[in-house]
């Protein structure tokens, strides 16, 4: 297998999966959750900008 055809596979792996997960609002919740993008509360994690437990340091 060359790499372009390393690439397309993986590319046409990635389109399958953004279809599945946009099938439904409740598939692409479950989806960013699993993903650890959001918490099982549906909260967006730290990581990715969302708000901290502790409070923010002012500047």
């Amino acid at each position: 297998m060359t790499h372009a055809q390393r690439n397309q596979k993986i590319l046409e792996a990635i389109a399958e999966e953004t279809e599945r997960a946009l099938a439904s609002k409740k598939i692409a919740r479950a989806t960013l959750i699993n993903e650890g993008i959001y918490t099982t509360k549906g909260k967006l994690r730290v990581e990715f900008g969302g708000a901290s437990k502790k409070g923010r340091a002012t500047a």
